[in-house]
């Protein structure tokens, strides 16, 4: 009998213990690159040796922050020369980051300047860790991003139509891959919007395009810039990593992190290294208006 209990009870253990945790499963705090567990160490090294860093998130998700100030962290003590890029902020933020870096705002003052509640739509408390993180190690800010009316703009009228000098420069974006073209298809059919589906993937282009632009200014000279943006602006090295490489930008890598909800990573190619997280509630549905598949 007692055979028999101590038997059930390691049934009912067997049932209760995550998929990633069982023999020969992914657990979170791995590494996942090239088809295996790779040490931490190995991964930033490899990481810090680049001209630009790609860190994906879904951006309600606190433990996807967590990883990004810890990743940053890493980098930042092999590479006195990094530069974070935000996909949150557009351009006309600089002066706010630039005076935050330099301990000239409170946090306040920064959101305030920033005009953060109204260009994201995301708690800045996940977001103050890192904040705070650049402006101790005096690690300067950079804005990707375009302002929403600039980007509407460029997507009703295209990039030819936008003189340079309203479009800060910017260069019109390179042709999506196919199959980033698809699974943007199919983020526009699952949300059906007014305007057009070409309207939809020049908004995306732009988008892409002008964090592309930002980070490639932000890497020359030789420095390590990082960008934090949403997963599906750099997922299968299209969106922004596409747009650097023909921008010229070959020395980059994309890092991901996903739930260790699987015993393996499920989709091949999702980044160049994943990172595994505890699993987390999905993240809540895309602001579709803001035309963001992060």
């Amino acid at each position: 009998m007692r055979r028999l209990r101590l038997f059930t009870l390691g049934l009912m253990l067997a049932a209760l213990t995550p998929p990633a945790l069982a023999e020969g499963c992914l657990a979170p705090g791995d590494w996942w690159q090239h088809g295996s567990v790779t040490e931490a160490s190995r991964v930033m090294a490899r990481a810090a040796a680049q001209d630009v860093v790609l860190i994906g998130e879904r951006h309600d998700q606190m433990a996807d922050h967590r990883f990004e100030l810890h990743t940053l962290a890493g980098l930042a003590a092999r590479r006195d020369d990094m530069v974070i890029g935000l996909e949150m902020l557009p351009r006309r933020a600089q002066p706010a980051l630039d005076a935050w870096v330099n301990g000239e705002l409170s946090e306040d003052e920064l959101l305030r300047q920033s005009r953060w509640d109204e260009t994201w739509g995301f708690e800045a408390a996940m977001y103050l860790p890192i904040f705070h993180f650049t402006r101790m190690n005096r690690i300067p800010l950079v804005a990707l991003n375009i302002a929403p009316e600039l980007r509407r703009r460029l997507a009703d009228e295209g990039f030819d139509a936008v003189p340079p000098a309203e479009r800060h420069g910017i260069a019109p974006p390179a042709a999506p891959r196919p199959a980033y073209r698809r699974r943007l298809r199919a983020v526009y059919d699952a949300h059906p919007l007014e305007r057009p589906f070409t309207t939809f993937l020049r908004a995306q282009l732009a988008w892409d395009t002008a964090m592309a632009d930002a980070l490639a200014r932000a890497s020359a000279g030789g420095k390590l810039a990082v960008g934090i943006m949403g997963r599906g602006h750099m997922q299968h090295r299209d969106g922004v990593a596409h747009q650097l490489d023909k921008r010229g930008v070959h020395h980059q890598m994309t890092l991901l992190p996903v739930p260790a909800d699987s015993c393996r990573p499920q989709t091949p190619g999702l980044a160049d290294a994943l990172y595994m997280l505890e699993a987390s509630p999905a993240p809540k549905a895309g602001f579709m208006e803001r035309l963001d598949t992060g």
